[in-house]
């Protein structure tokens, strides 16, 4: 069983490392700890209390997450970091009010400013002092950091806090003991030994260190908060209360107290607190926070809601459905939250340096400290292992990756796209193979009459055929039925005596007489012989005659042909999976540009199909009903239309909220400058401790090159911010229609260079027929040697002449051959072999 926590006093990488391990210890399955959003998600069965008594024995704080209405969850999610900000804001300003002066004190001779009684040249003693004095309230100001670093040592479990009391605290002791031994110079009248001494105090350091530490982590902060501002968006379009009609009596109440069958009343300017279902009035809304669509829509009685909708013009009652965490508005937030507190692949290298950093640090600092007392000054050796120390924060590491995770989810969820979590994102960009199921992705799902002809005595009068077959149609629920009742808006008739022949149609009277609405197989028993193109064709006819056609077809949606073309330019393979005949597949596919199709597929098929195609590469489905839900669940990434049905959109990786296949082109481009914004900030992270703590330690001393305590600090502080703000770059990225062909460009050069192939180049479209059982034995061969469609020829003729192949399509571009048939493999193998071409199933 999954559960979440919100976790307290973590600091860095390694805190979130330490609280795995001692979750884990405890019993726990998995756990996966969020630095970026100080969440823990644990799939065990361990108590509640378990899970948080291990957390504390780790040196952190945990409680259950969400625990509570939806509302204080909310309310807790966007407060959290402000607050948080703000006393990491109050503590920066408290400390620079003694910095500052302590910083003219300790610098003002070395610039000429007047220091009086306090010059260290003539007064040693109060120049130390006066430090002292004002570097003690930072310490204390900032003492957190103590704290958790000694916490952190005494549950053996070293993080930033220690790295950076560490640092701060020995240049403050040294300083103490430095302000002693003046004094005791002074006393015995060596003023020139005291003013040696006071040079080197280090209370600067330790003051400065705190601080900047501070601004850093302040900063940090406010960034962080920013990477959640799509979700904050939509908290905010959540009401607080509902105007409910109860007992005939209006009532406002707080939403949470809204429930499943209350009529809520909405006025023009108020956000839908509920899904559910309009019972009375017309309105516009704009739905643009959910589905990103900035075109509102008109909204009449029984048209559907959900929850963040705008009501723009008029009142309208709401038959609440789905009320609190039930609503789509919540779930969302949740799909998000959960999507950011996972883990992208990518960042195991950092947990895994994460897990020693701290420990070797230390190590690193110590011997620098014995290397240096052995070469240079007590003053040298402090200032290279306290730069050491303060340099080597492990923040960056940790937030590499949940920030960016964390701002590509949200800029996705923008778009209306939802990724459930870290390792869908990442996976995304590098889908080689989508499969799409065709009704109600590709096309509109709903059948509509494209084309109504009249004959006999009948004819020209079209409306006199769509009167008698909806009135034959109107007790079917089929959607060619209702397909050809919504076609017909004139005065309804009433059929009498209905029989539905199962597989061929319906018969009935109508005015009268006797009518017959089917295939071409129920004309033929009433004396009439037709003919129908494979299309979805109903025939009308009376005994002997002929009258009329309907023609139904489920329109292709405006989008898909862009979509295809765009998955095909970013170098995928795209098939089509639809239990229609071949001929109606064939004519959807030839009109959307997909040149590969599975028709005749049960559902069961589905599900073997995907999982042939996976040993190809990676493989997306797409789907949207009950039916699709075990492809989805078998794919390496299950993309569900937002339309679809609850079981597909749970079993899926990605929900396309506007049921729009251009979002998967999207979803893509938004996945791969994700990952690519992870990349850097782990670069810059390795990088930046690869070559600081080095250059910390006096590698570089021998050529003048030092770094002291401050610019460790600064440094320090700046990586965290670096990729804080890096990643946010992603929140203000466009993904516009219009921009997808270039930000795809990447994808298709990378996927077009291990392919070995052209993904936009045009091909004729081939079908792969379930119906038919030879072509269930589909096989793919690599054929090597083709150099020119005239080798392609030859060895699509060889197989095709072997027994049993009842197709075979052989293409250039990747060097295979596609068989469909039932044969035996060594012999097709043979057969291309015998034509001069080297094969291997």
């Amino acid at each position: 069983m999954k559960k979440n926590f919100d976790i307290t006093g973590m600091t860095c990488a390694a805190c979130a490392t330490h609280v795995e391990k001692a979750v884990k210890k405890a019993g726990a399955c998995e756990v996966t700890v969020n630095l970026m959003t100080n969440r823990m998600t644990v799939d065990t069965e361990l108590d509640d209390g378990d899970v948080i008594a291990a957390v504390e024995s780790a040196g952190y704080g945990a409680s259950v997450s969400g625990a509570g209405a939806q509302s204080d969850k909310a309310s807790k999610a966007q407060s959290a970091t402000p607050d948080e900000s703000k006393r990491l804001l109050a503590r920066f300003i408290a400390s620079m009010v003694f910095l500052l002066p302590m910083m003219y004190f300790s610098m003002g001779h070395m610039a000429g400013l007047p220091m009086g009684a306090l010059d260290p040249h003539k007064n040693p003693a109060s120049f130390a002092l006066i430090q002292l004095v004002l570097t003690t309230p930072v310490l204390v100001i900032n003492g957190k950091f103590f704290i958790g670093g000694v916490k952190s040592v005494v549950h053996r479990a070293p993080n930033m806090d220690t790295l950076v009391s560490l640092g701060s605290g020995a240049a403050y002791v040294y300083g103490l003991v430095a302000v002693f031994l003046i004094n005791s110079r002074m006393v015995d009248g060596d003023a020139t030994g005291g003013a040696e001494l006071a040079m080197s105090l280090f209370f600067e350091s330790a003051a400065m260190i705190l601080t900047l530490v501070t601004l850093g982590k302040f900063l940090e902060a406010k960034s962080k908060g920013k990477t959640r501002s799509e979700v904050d968006k939509l908290l905010r379009l959540r009401p607080q209360t509902a105007t409910v009609v109860r007992d005939g009596v209006q009532t406002t109440v707080a939403v949470e107290e809204i429930v499943v069958g209350d009529t809520v009343i909405v006025l023009p300017g108020e956000y839908i607190p509920c899904d559910g279902v309009i019972t009375e009035g017309a309105t516009t809304l704009d739905k643009s926070a959910i589905t990103g669509e900035s075109i509102p829509e008109e909204a009449t009685a029984g048209a559907a809601v959900t929850t963040a909708s705008a009501n723009l013009t008029g009142r309208i009652a709401v038959r609440a459905e789905k009320v609190g965490a039930d609503t789509t508005l919540s779930k969302i937030i949740e799909l998000i939250e959960n999507a950011g507190g996972s883990k992208a692949p990518i960042q195991k290298i950092a947990d895994k340096v994460s897990a020693v950093f701290v420990p070797v640090v230390c190590a690193v600092a110590l011997v620098a400290l014995v290397v240096w007392l052995f070469v240079g000054t007590v003053g040298q050796a402090l200032t290279m292992a306290i730069s050491v120390l303060v340099i080597s924060c492990p923040c960056a590491l940790g937030l590499a990756t949940p920030v960016a995770v964390m701002a590509g989810t949200g800029r996705a969820a923008a778009y209306g796209v939802l990724v459930k979590n870290a390792e869908t994102l990442q996976s995304l960009e590098s889908v080689k193979i989508f499969a799409l199921d065709k009704t109600a992705t590709i096309t509109e799902g709903e059948p509509r009459v494209v084309r109504v002809e009249a004959f006999g005595a009948f004819a020209g009068d079209t409306q006199s055929v769509l009167r008698i077959a909806a009135a034959l149609e109107s007790t079917s629920t089929h959607p060619l039925a209702r397909a050809v009742i919504a076609a017909y808006s004139g005065e309804t008739a009433t059929a009498t005596d209905s029989e539905y022949k199962i597989g061929l149609g319906v018969v009935g009277r109508v005015d009268g007489a006797e009518y017959a609405l089917g295939s071409a197989r129920l004309m033929e028993k009433f004396g009439v012989m037709a003919e129908t193109d494979g299309a979805q064709t109903v025939l009308l006819c009376r005994r002997g005659e002929l009258l009329g056609a309907i023609e139904v077809d489920d329109e292709v949606k405006p989008s898909s042909k862009t979509a295809i073309e765009l998955m095909r330019r970013a170098g995928a393979r795209v098939v089509m999976l639809t239990g229609d005949n071949e001929t109606q597949a064939k004519k959807i596919a030839e009109r959307v540009g997909i040149t590969e199709v599975y028709c005749n597929v049960m559902p069961e098929d589905k599900l073997d199909i995907v999982e042939k195609l996976k040993a190809d590469g990676k493989t997306a489905m797409v789907g949207d009903g009950i039916n699709d839900a075990p492809a989805l669940k078998a794919a390496d990434v299950g993309i569900a239309i937002g339309s679809g049905t609850d079981v597909a959109i749970e079993a899926a990786d990605v929900v396309l909220v506007k049921s729009d296949l251009i979002d998967v082109p999207r979803a893509m481009a938004v996945s791969r400058y994700s990952l690519g914004n992870i990349k850097q900030n782990l670069f810059w992270a390795f990088i930046y401790n690869t070559l600081g703590i080095p250059l910390a330690a006096g590698v570089l001393f021998p050529i003048g090159v030092t770094l002291n305590p401050m610019i460790a600090a600064g440094a320090m502080a700046f990586s965290s911010l670096f990729v804080v703000l890096n990643a946010l770059r992603l929140t203000v990225m466009r993904f516009d229609d219009g921009r997808l062909p270039r930000k795809l460009d990447g994808i298709r050069r990378k996927n077009a260079h291990k392919l070995g192939m052209d993904a936009g180049a045009s091909q004729s479209v081939q079908i792969y027929n379930y119906g038919k059982k030879g072509d269930m034995g589909m096989k793919v061969f690599k054929v090597e040697g083709m150099s020119c469609m005239h080798c392609v020829g030859r060895v699509k003729k060889a197989i095709e002449g072997v027994s049993g192949v009842t197709e075979a399509d052989v293409a250039l571009e990747t060097g295979e051959a596609r068989v469909s048939g039932e044969f035996d493999i060594s012999a097709v193998v043979k057969a291309v072999e015998d034509a001069g071409y080297a094969c291997k199933a």
